[in-house]
């Protein structure tokens, strides 16, 4: 009997406005993010073009027979840039409080910031957002082939999970930090869009730099390759927990006692005699 209410107040939880609203942020947050970020993968101008702002064909080759070509960008600090960039443009596009990212909600849950059934929703969120854009550009392009992450050759498999835990680590540790300290409104998606870039900086070159499981999912589902897909997702959990263990009891302490955590914890999935009483008596 308790189970079943339980279930109940866990559904009502979850079917409450505030919740849905917050999924569909994250849904279109990440596809704004990602159809912006990996666009730059797959999108350019022909080769034969000036590269001009104007976009003129040379009068000596004629006019083109394509506008648009898959191709990787000629230079990786594009993808650095338009990736930190991006991210940015997104948090204050849709609100400076979405994630966009699985590996961000699971730390928010484990250090009992987010309800764990909250978090696994907007995890499901994110993961449509980066199968959306991939379908998207797939429509524009027909392949979004270069878009996926994948373990460059040279590079061994326990090395990649090992780059795609420490950019993971470093982006949720800037993450837990903003949320707590004050910051000026604008501040904290600038600072986020630092830090992936950053990541960029340091793993593009070895795994495409994941630290994101949607941005990993979206293309390799739409393609059906999910070739050594588990560094991807495997890497930034594990950067995620290490980061958000070390961020609440070493570097910003929350809890002195076991009894302060038990006690945040009921206060976070225990509702209260009078909010129990409010909820059961919506109940059918």
């Amino acid at each position: 009997m308790f189970v079943f209410r339980f279930l109940r107040l866990v559904l009502r939880d979850v079917f409450s406005q505030s919740c849905l609203h917050q999924f569909l942020l994250e849904f279109v947050g990440t596809a704004l993010f990602l159809s912006a970020s990996l666009s730059t993968l797959l999108i350019r101008g022909d080769k034969r073009s000036t590269g001009g702002l104007t976009n003129q064909t040379r009068p000596s080759e004629g006019p083109l027979t394509s506008g648009l070509v898959t191709s990787s960008p000629v230079c990786p600090l594009q993808v650095v840039l338009v990736f930190g960039l991006s991210v940015s443009m997104a948090a204050l596009s849709v609100g400076g409080a979405v994630h966009l990212n699985p590996a961000v909600s699971l730390a928010m849950a484990l250090t009992l910031r987010l309800r764990l059934w909250r978090a696994v929703l907007y995890m499901v969120g994110q993961l449509l957002g980066g199968v959306a854009s991939a379908a998207l550009l797939l429509g524009l392009t027909g392949d979004v082939t270069p878009a996926m992450n994948q373990v460059s050759s040279g590079v061994r498999l326990h090395q990649a999970f090992t780059v795609e835990a420490l950019i993971t680590l470093q982006l949720v540790l800037v993450v837990m930090v903003t949320a707590e300290v004050p910051l000026p409104v604008g501040a904290t998606p600038l600072l986020v869009g630092l830090t992936v870039s950053l990541g960029h900086l340091v793993a593009v070159g070895a795994t495409g730099c994941g630290m994101n499981p949607a941005r990993s999912f979206g293309p390799a589902a739409v393609t059906l390759n999910f070739k050594d897909h588990w560094v991807f997702w495997a890497g930034p959990i594990l950067g995620a927990c290490v980061a958000a263990l070390l961020n609440d009891l070493l570097l910003r302490p929350r809890w002195r006692r076991p009894e302060d955590w038990w006690r945040e914890l009921k206060q976070l999935y225990v509702l209260t005699d009078k909010e129990q009483q409010g909820v059961l008596s919506q109940l059918p």
